[in-house]
């Protein structure tokens, strides 16, 4: 009977160890932004914004000097971060000529972002994934060339970025990485011009801040 009794003891010990454990990691698997004044609180507004972004296609290069990304932080301390934006903006001063971005083949392009909002969705795997209402999309016009085809409209179900969060208690500066994004030309939208490449594939790194400062993340 005693051996009875000690072995329940053990089982029970071991199926609390086990809940202790499962608790712990489970406790360990929230994402939390931090800024200089500390725990982000939901709907707070941070901003991903990029001095890099590069559109890769057949035909040239288009690079914009400044990406703008708002949104609206939904929750925090949690698995999966969610945030929504109702507006982006890439903007450049090609050629002295406010807002354009700069082609290597086209010369200046304006650029209008499509399908929003969208949303982000930041998980515990450092992966952060971009949806619009249909998809996430955006248009150039090419200033040098004569309407009305002088457009051309790109789109993707998704973009994905990577970013790296600090150890709990070790906050690190969230930034991402958007790598070789696949993006397709919308053929049958409006104006399209004939200089539009089919496929083009978007890379940059992007900042993370709020009203107050630096934005950081820890797991």
């Amino acid at each position: 009977m005693r051996h009875l009794k000690f072995a329940g003891l053990t089982l029970a010990a071991a199926v609390a160890s086990c809940a202790i454990m499962a608790s712990a990691a489970a406790a360990k698997s929230a994402l939390v932004l931090r800024d200089p004044s500390g725990v982000i609180p939901a709907g707070t507004t941070i901003t991903a914004a990029s001095t890099n972004l590069t559109s890769v296609t057949a035909a040239g290069n288009m690079e914009c000097e400044n990406s703008v990304l708002p949104a609206v932080l939904q929750g925090n301390d949690l698995s999966k971060l969610k945030l929504t934006s109702t507006e982006a903006h890439f903007f450049g001063d090609y050629l002295g000529i406010e807002g354009a971005c700069r082609t290597s083949a086209d010369g200046p392009a304006l650029i209008e972002a499509e399908g929003l909002g969208w949303s982000n969705e930041l998980t515990t795997s450092g992966v952060s994934t971009l949806k619009g209402t249909k998809k996430v999309a955006y248009t150039a016009t090419f200033l040098g060339l004569e309407g009305p085809n002088d457009r051309c409209a790109y789109e993707a179900s998704k973009v994905q970025s990577h970013f790296r969060a600090g150890a709990a208690g070790k906050p690190e500066a969230l930034e991402f990485t958007t790598t070789n994004q696949p993006f397709k030309l919308e053929k049958k939208a409006p104006d399209t011009a004939p200089i539009c490449s089919p496929e083009l594939k978007i890379s940059a790194n992007w900042n993370v801040e709020d009203a107050n400062g630096q934005v950081q993340v820890e797991q």
